[in-house]
């Protein structure tokens, strides 16, 4: 397959996955509360960083296994162990009656406690499935499964709503059904794939291989994504359920619509990447430069104009009490343009396995977010902005280190294609 065609199949499908979920906005703000939304996005985040080390970062190492019965084989050691990590936790819950989520405020029923373990392992398996078929070249079913998803999810959040059956738990139940039928999806085409029988001793020889992904790029994925999620668990704790929900809401509205083209890119770089960064580091410079400044170009002038606008416009849409939403969408406008314009090449470190920087400098980034919340807690909107623009700057930072690696370790294969 042409890279346009791999670009526009990835970005067709997720483009229309966004548009669902964008349809769908309206309808599901006046069926839920701000507050609602703030309690269920905990869940979410706790599921999101739960996913990072369900399967100990060895999801990564997938698309660089040449021999496809051994990514076969890493696949399956992927799965167990996020089912056996998701299983863990609930069989904490169900001793000792102890969730991450107590210390928020939330204290989860025996139904939301089942709902949290099976998020984490179908998101995971979701992950483990997608980097599967980046190996496999399977783009169509990467752009499908995500149309369906986000389209049984809308439409369960919205059915539980309007039935009043279980409205309390609709919005998390509706996310976990449809990332079950996306899991379903996507083990249905892996099985017409290579066919093998995995041994402990081929375990062994895997993890042995790719450790250092356990290492480091499993802590540095963690630390990462506590960066981006840890946020919105801190509002919840310091500011409450009402402010939380509206942040939650700027993410389910603006920042995973306005991240179609870079999740579309990023899935296609760290796929042609991983391919030739070990032999041919001058196209892929070449490729994460030419992305970077594309993204910037056509993305910077229309997403200021929209944030400028973003207090009315969420009026008018979703109602008053969305007001809030419209404004942090202004004070997080440079972070959420940063993380469009650098998220398609963010996992530059890892394919240059310098996992080492990449989890110092998380660690960085992370003890800069506990700072932000520890030190502001009178002014919501001034913490937001602050926070924002702390993230703005390591996005740029973290950008700018991966080009100068790539450009270094290139040599003068690369200076002579700047020039």
């Amino acid at each position: 397959m042409s890279i346009k065609k791999i670009i526009w199949t990835l970005f067709s499908g997720n483009a229309f996955a966004q548009l669902l979920m964008i349809a769908f906005a309206p309808i599901i703000a006046r069926l839920y509360t701000a507050a609602e939304f703030g309690i269920y996005a905990a869940y979410v985040t706790v599921i999101t960083i739960t996913v990072k080390v369900a399967s100990l970062g060895l999801e990564k190492a997938i698309p660089l296994e040449r021999n496809r019965v051994q990514a076969k084989k890493l696949m399956h050691i992927n799965q167990s162990l996020a089912i056996l990590i998701s299983l863990v936790i609930l069989l904490v819950y169900l001793v000792f009656g102890v969730s991450v989520l107590n210390w928020v405020g939330i204290y989860p029923t025996l139904w939301e406690a089942i709902l949290l373990s099976v998020g984490i392992a179908m998101t995971s398996l979701i992950q483990i499935y997608n980097y599967e078929n980046m190996n496999r070249e399977q783009y169509r079913i990467l752009a499908m499964t995500r149309v369906l998803q986000n389209g049984f999810t809308g439409l369960a959040q919205i059915g539980f709503a309007f039935s009043n059956v279980m409205k309390g738990l609709g919005l998390l139940l509706g996310d976990v059904i449809g990332k079950a039928i996306s899991v379903l999806i996507l083990s249905r085409v892996s099985k017409q794939g290579v066919k093998n029988r995995i041994t402990w001793g081929d375990t062994k020889e895997l993890i042995s291989r790719y450790k250092h992904f356990i290492i480091f790029s499993m802590p540095a994925g963690l630390i990462n994504t506590l960066s981006l999620q840890l946020p919105l668990l801190l509002v919840l704790a310091i500011f409450g359920a009402n402010d939380s929900g509206q942040y939650a809401f700027v993410q389910r509205v603006i920042i995973v619509p306005i991240s179609v083209l870079a999740i579309t890119l990023s899935q296609f770089f760290y796929s042609v990447a991983a391919k030739e960064i070990g032999e041919n580091k001058a196209k892929v410079y070449e490729l994460y430069v030419g992305l970077t400044k594309k993204l910037a170009y056509y993305l910077t002038i229309p997403f200021c104009i929209f944030a400028s606008f973003a207090p009315p416009i969420f009026q008018v849409l979703f109602g008053e009490e969305w007001l809030l939403a419209g404004q942090l969408t202004q004070v997080l406008g440079v972070m959420f343009l940063t993380q469009i314009i650098c998220s398609a090449t963010s996992q530059i470190l890892y394919l240059l396995e310098r996992q080492k920087l990449q989890i110092v400098l998380e660690i960085i980034k992370l003890v800069f977010v506990i700072a932000i919340f520890g030190w502001m807690q009178r002014d919501f909107l001034q913490t937001m902005l602050v926070y924002g623009s702390v993230i703005a700057i390591f996005n740029l930072s973290l950008w700018f280190i991966g080009r100068q690696l790539l450009k270094s370790e290139g040599g003068l294969v690369i200076g002579k294609n700047e020039k």
